[in-house]
Formats: structure tokens, C-alpha cells, sequence
């Protein structure tokens, strides 16, 4: 909005946001909207600023060849903070309105505006090119606007940063970032795969950046300091964009092949067992006491690193009722549970990626994870899940999944939980559950190394040999496992360097 500037040969408008005559406008996203008459309320451009190719107002978004654009994402409680308390109600209320049929949503910021550069981009040839959040590319909330992408566009490059010192593109932001491309493609011709380039080190001036560029044009592999994978279009399509989580191509196809069932019969943790509450409804309803009331509830709330070093934990806190809770504490401490799950981890730091109690608990920053068979004992199923989970094929089977907003310190929704691919006890040879079991009876008081230094750790190595007896797998790859997941920068946060190793 510079008074001094002027523009050549460019078309440029702004698109009313607020609350006009009794309507509620949102901006540029108005022209996603399928009503007639209900385009973009469009503004004068400011004194000073002459558009020399029109000198008057854009009536509508024409096709553009290119789309580029860095969308504004941030959180849902500071949007429309600039209106009145009612004028943002109808604000809110239009959003629902223009996105009920659409797969995106206001909360996302990201995915509204990828929605508005799909609409405006030429049908043929257009372009679309975004900075967007990573977690674009992982949460399950976001799998809509990637199948949305990957209908109506080939999705070409996804570039990411792992590069602990700067996981971003963008100014002003500390969260984990990536930038993708998307073609329009004849719709009777294949599309190739999508080329996944995961940074180690993020060029740090913009000429560094465009000679980083210009040898991903090229295919110069060797030249990038990151990794390259070719991403098949059938997983794209379905959504499935894990190229993102490690920069070890080695670590991302394995985890495809342990969900698709390659390495052991495996089936997701749901059908095993019910996770939850979340320990966001727990602070809801419980403070934490130094000493019990007359109910005796407990939890384990805390999730520190230099206590927690054992899969054998007890649980840190009393927990009481806040006023005016007691039907809803009743509900959540029925809930309640031995084995836990976290909610969010320090990867650097973090030692048990699971513990079990010794009796049923809530958590703040865990989450009970309750495991039902009609076939075999809750407790031999709480250990033999407890053991999988802080083996390395575990630690494997949860970051492959994961959130990743921030790459070293991930969060776990329930949902991610519940979607962890976990072995089929119910079919496994009789014995080898239970194999798994006594192995947590013999280990749950051992120290385990903090995950940077897993491949030198004792015992996540007798950890991981019982992962080879009682699942049938390779010894060979699970130890490749545990070397790669321990050079990860996410895991180290530090750049990677293979030397160090």
C-alpha cells in the first residue's frame, strides 16, 4: 500500500473485509463464492497509487498463469480481532457459510487460500506455488485440501527444511515449513511422481536459494544439500504426503512398508484399544493437590525427561475436582488407564516414548491408552504394547505418523494415536505375546538412552532383539532402523552431518 509505487502492466484490486450494510465480506475468499451477485466487494486503491494499464476498479479474478502466494496462517483466536465482538460473529458465520461444501476451513488459514489459488489459476496451464504450514502435508484435518490438490493439480515438487537452525521459509515465524508446487496436467495423461526434496541445510540468502532451485530443476542431486525422493502419484492422490517426516528416504518408505502390513501383521491401534481423555479435558475439570481427597484420584501429569527414563513409571500428582465438575470428573476417571501415550515429546531429550503405571491414572501431557482383547490379558497386552513402543521399530511406527509443526518437539492428537500401526496380537503365534511381555517385566527398570544416543543404548538394543524374535523381522534392518531414526536432525537437533556418526 505504498503511495510511491507505482505498477506496470499489473491489475490490482482490493476485496472488502468486514461487515458493510448489514453483510459480511471476507476479502478475496468472496470470489469462491457460487452465489450470483456476491463477488468481492471491491475497494479504490489508495491516493497516490495509479494502475497505468486500467485506472479503474478489477471486477473479478482473471485466470492467472501463476499463482504465488504465502497465505496468513495463525491462530484461530486472533482472526478478525480488528472488528467488534458482533461484526466478527458474522464474519464467522459467512466463513461457514462459503466453506460448507469446500475440504478447508477458516481455523486453517492455508487451505482457504489454496482453495481461492486453485480457483484463479488457468484451467490448462496455471501454476500454483505456496509457502505453506508442514503440517499441511501430516495432520489428518488437512487430508481434504491434499486430495483437493492433488484432483485438480500434479502436484510437482514439495520442498521441506530440516535444518534445526531454520525449519522455515518465511519471516516472523518459528514453525516448520514447506513450499509446494502444483501444475494443472491434461486429465487423460499419467501423473509422473511428485518430487520430494527434504533440505539439511536452508540456503540462507536469496542467491543461495535460487541456485538451490535451480539445480532441483535440474535434478542436480548431487548439489542439494538434502534428500530427494520420487513420490509415487497414487499416494499423493490418496493424501498420503509422508515424504515430509524424515529426511532419511531410507525411514519414510520403510514406514510405508510397516503400515502396509510388509515386516509383520500389523492393524492400527484403535482396533486394539481406547485412547484418551486428552490431557486438555483433564486440566478442564481437575486441579492438581499435594494430598488426596476422599477419592484418592491420581495422575500423571508431567512428562520430564531427567525423571521419566524408564518404561516403569509412578504416577507425580494428586488430582481433585474443580467446582461445580462432578459429573464430568466421574466420566473422565472412568477413563483412566496403565499404559500411556504421550501428547507431545522433545525428541532431543525425550528417553520412553510410553510408560506404564503401576495403577490406572489420568495424564495432562499423557494420554491412557486402554487395550481390550477377548483373547489375551489386558496387563500382557499394556506390556507387550509398552516394549513395541520404545523399540526402535515403535519410535518408527509413531514419528511416521506424527503432527509435525515443529519437527524436534512433535504433538500427538489423539487421532495420530489411534492411527499408529501396531502389531496384530490377536493373530501373532502363540507365545510371542507374551514373549514380548516378560521382556517388559525383565527390562521396565532399565535406564533408556536419551533417542540421540538410541543406537549406543543397551537397552533399546535388547529391546530391539526381542522385536526380532517375537515379530519374525530382521535383525539387520531393525538395527538400519535404529542408526537412521538416531541421525535424524528432527531427533538431534543439530544439522545433519553423516560424519558425526
Amino acid at each position: 500500500l505504498s503511495p510511491t509505487t507505482t505498477f506496470r502492466e499489473i491489475k490490482i484490486g482490493r476485496a472488502l473485509l468486514g461487515v458493510e450494510n448489514g453483510a459480511a465480506f471476507l476479502g478475496s475468499l468472496e470470489f469462491l463464492s457460487p452465489q450470483n451477485g456476491r463477488q468481492p466487494r471491491l475497494l479504490p486503491w489508495p491516493t497516490g497509487v495509479e494502475q497505468i494499464e486500467t485506472n479503474g476498479e478489477v471486477v473479478r479474478a482473471e485466470p492467472a498463469d501463476l499463482v504465488i502466494m504465502n497465505p496468513p496462517f495463525t491462530r484461530d483466536s486472533l482472526r478478525h480481532d480488528q472488528f467488534s465482538r458482533q461484526e466478527e460473529k458474522m464474519m464467522k458465520a459467512r466463513e461457514k457459510e462459503l466453506f460448507a461444501s469446500l475440504p478447508a476451513h477458516l481455523s486453517g488459514n492455508s487451505g482457504s487460500f489454496l482453495l481461492l489459488a486453485e480457483h484463479i489459476a488457468r484451467d490448462k496451464k496455471g501454476t500454483v506455488a505456496s509457502v505453506l504450514p508442514l503440517v499441511t502435508a501430516t495432520n489428518v484435518s488437512a487430508l481434504g485440501i491434499r486430495q483437493y490438490l492433488a484432483e485438480r493439480f500434479y502436484v510437482d515438487t514439495i520442498v521441506t527444511s530440516h535444518d534445526p537452525t531454520r525449519i522455515y521459509f518465511s519471516e516472523n515465524t518459528n514453525i516448520g515449513e514447506m513450499l509446494l508446487i502444483c501444475r494443472r496436467w491434461p486429465e487423460e495423461a499419467e501423473k509422473p511422481p511428485t518430487r520430494v526434496v527434504n533440505l539439511y541445510e536452508n540456503p540462507a540468502t536469496p542467491a543461495d536459494a535460487i541456485a538451490v532451485a535451480e539445480n532441483i530443476i535440474k535434478g542436480n542431486q548431487a548439489r542439494i544439500k538434502g534428500t530427494v525422493q520420487a513420490w509415487p502419484a497414487e499416494r499423493i492422490a490418496a493424501g498420503d504426503w509422508g515424504a515430509v517426516q524424515f529426511l532419511s528416504p531410507y525411514l519414510c518408505e520403510r514406514f510405508i512398508e510397516l503400515r502396509e502390513g510388509k515386516f509383520f501383521s500389523i492393524r492400527e491401534l484403535r482396533r486394539l484399544a481406547e485412547i484418551g481423555p486428552a490431557g486438555q479435558g483433564v486440566r478442564g475439570i481437575f486441579d492438581r493437590s499435594e494430598v488426596p481427597d476422599e477419592n484418592r484420584m491420581v495422575a500423571l501429569w508431567y512428562h520430564k525427561t531427567d525423571v521419566t527414563q524408564k518404561m516403569s513409571a509412578q504416577t507425580d500428582t494428586y488430582i481433585i475436582p474443580k467446582r461445580g465438575k462432578k459429573k464430568q470428573t466421574l466420566d473422565l476417571w472412568a477413563k483412566r488407564g496403565r499404559l500411556m501415550m504421550p501428547s507431545r515429546i522433545f525428541l532431543p531429550a525425550v528417553r520412553c516414548m510410553s510408560v506404564r503405571l503401576d495403577e490406572k491414572a489420568l495424564g495432562s501431557s499423557w494420554i491412557p491408552c486402554k487395550p481390550y482383547s477377548k483373547h489375551i490379558n489386558e496387563q500382557i497386552l499394556e506390556k507387550a504394547l509398552c516394549v513395541y513402543f520404545n523399540s526402535s521399530i515403535g519410535i518408527l511406527a509413531m514419528l511416521g505418523g506424527r503432527s509435525n509443526k515443529k519437527p524436534t518437539y512433535p504433538q500427538f492428537s489423539m487421532d495420530d494415536l489411534r492411527r499408529i500401526p501396531v502389531p496384530d496380537f490377536v493373530t501373532m503365534e502363540a507365545g510371542k505375546v507374551e514373549m514380548m511381555a516378560a521382556a517388559y517385566d525383565e527390562l521396565c527398570e532399565s535406564i533408556l538412552l536419551p533417542l540421540p544416543q538410541m543406537n549406543e543404548c543397551e537397552t533399546r538394543r535388547n529391546l530391539d532383539a526381542v522385536m526380532v524374535g517375537a515379530l519374525g523381522i530382521d535383525g539387520e534392518f531393525v538395527g538400519a532402523v535404529r542408526r537412521e531414526l538416531s541421525r535424524e536432525p528432527a531427533v538431534t537437533s543439530r544439522r545433519y552431518s553423516h560424519g558425526r556418526h
